[in-house]
């Protein structure tokens, strides 16, 4: 992904099947009004629930991003090079046709040194000088190699440039030879644009919190917000279009946004976004549901040709919800999964003054799960807390068939007093009616933060 060529739509880290429905979705429909283009991105990988979605509807994976700062790959041009036995009169050709040094790569396309349009100058100067041809044409035959500079500095093109900026602003070349993680030649850099290197542009969707954004937002350029979440201070240069609605789910706004625009979405990627609205109100039955999530809904059932354009609301309404269930029921379950796999699947963190938490979700159609995995949920967030020196981690299991959710917590115990939920045990806590991690859960936590502040 050049960082000149496309914007970045992506949602927020540890992605659930709204924020990858949402990003894929409004990636498309950004692209479809013309003009610069669009990519969708995912900070992490594909949970089980979107990997049946995405397979369901034939959706192909957006690509995983894990960080926008700028690496010197992205500002790399590919250039043409030379052999080792080539002359010099193949490097004065090179250095003509394209206004840049040439490279000298060995057999295995490692470079062996930058020949410049100086140094080859100062190399032939005596011969250029001459008046005799034949000893002209005798320096022009030399190897290549012979006029090369052996101390050009060779950047690594997974490297961040800020990583490799006081190395650059150290040498006096105004190019740089990029190489692989083999050592192997991909191109040229100018130092110029390492120095101002041009900023990611970036449009958000199902989020707007620094915590949660993919790694190196600071050092790129939002210039979109497209959220159902409370709001964040996120520093924009410049005025955006920021967009937060007290919907359930992000791929409504963009469902609401299509219409608005008069365009229709393939089938396919209406059929991912119904997915992604399913999966964030649980199939409607989250308190975060709003009628403009049913309409969306709706309308996005027949455009992936769920049912007939013609059919009736209860004909709608079955095949929703047939594909609720057998969208929830297959990220459902804790399984065999690893403790800290079942964690940091869906986890988002929060600050509140000088604390900050840790809030996993993860759906069951069952508590008689929770017994055997206990001990080892405990040890994971505990692990966790520790790691990332946190107030109290919070995992949210939530029983989709019954709608009540058990809350497993470790951390402060000033913190897990404060909660006003029925404890089990210690470190468990019974919500019952709680489903929202967002509505329901968040206001909770951190009014418990408020008070130990």
């Amino acid at each position: 992904m050049p960082i000149p060529d496309t914007i970045l739509v992506i949602g927020h880290r540890n992605p659930d099947t709204d924020a990858i429905a949402s990003a894929v979705g409004y990636a498309w429909l950004l692209n479809s009004l013309g003009g610069e283009k669009f990519v969708a991105g995912r900070t992490g990988q594909v949970n089980a629930q979107t990997a049946f979605a995405l397979q369901r509807f034939e959706v192909e994976s957006p690509a995983l991003v894990t960080d926008v700062r700028p690496r010197v790959a992205d500002l790399t041009e590919t250039l043409p090079s030379l052999r080792k036995g080539q002359t010099l009169l193949n490097a004065c050709q090179s250095i003509a046709r394209t206004r840049r040094p040439a490279p000298l790569l060995d057999e295995e396309r490692r470079p062996v040194g930058l020949l410049s349009g100086a140094g080859l100058f100062a190399n032939l100067a005596d011969a250029l000088s001459s008046t005799s041809v034949l000893a002209l044409a005798k320096e022009f035959d030399r190897p290549a190699e012979t006029a090369i500079d052996h101390a050009s500095t060779l950047l690594n093109s997974n490297d961040f440039v800020r990583d490799v900026m006081p190395q650059v602003l150290r040498s006096e070349q105004d190019d740089f030879i990029v190489v692989d993680d083999e050592g192997r030649y991909t191109g040229l850099c100018r130092k110029s644009t390492l120095i101002s290197p041009p900023s990611r542009r970036i449009v958000l969707v199902d989020h707007n919190e620094p915590a949660q954004a993919v790694a190196g937002m600071e050092e790129a350029e939002v210039i979109e917000v497209l959220d159902h979440h409370r709001l964040s201070a996120l520093p924009t240069s410049v005025p955006i279009r920021f967009q937060i609605e007290p919907v359930g789910s992000c791929s409504t706004l963009v469902a609401e946004r299509a219409v608005d625009l008069n365009k229709v979405f393939p089938p396919s990627i209406a059929g991912l976004l119904l997915c992604g609205i399913l999966s964030d109100t649980l199939v409607f039955r989250s308190p975060t549901a709003t009628a403009r999530d049913r309409v969306a809904a709706h309308l996005l059932a027949r455009t992936a040709n769920l049912v007939a354009q013609n059919a009736t609301d209860d004909q709608t309404n079955e095949a929703i919800s047939s594909v609720g269930e057998s969208l929830l029921g297959a990220g459902a379950g804790l399984g065999t999964r690893p403790a800290d796999q079942i964690i940091n699947t869906d986890i988002k963190f929060y600050e509140e003054g000088n604390l900050r938490v840790g809030l996993a979700q993860t759906e069951v159609t069952s508590f008689s799960e929770i017994n055997d995995r206990l001990s080892e949920l405990l040890d994971a967030l505990q692990k966790l807390n520790d790691s990332q020196n946190l107030a109290m981690a919070l995992l949210m299991i939530t029983d989709v068939v019954r709608g009540n959710s058990r809350l497993i917590v470790v951390g402060q115990p000033r913190l897990l007093n404060g909660l006003p939920y029925p404890h089990i045990s210690d470190n468990v806590l019974d919500a019952p009616g709680v489903m929202s991690r967002k509505k329901q859960l968040l206001p909770v936590v951190l009014a418990a933060l408020s008070e130990a502040i």
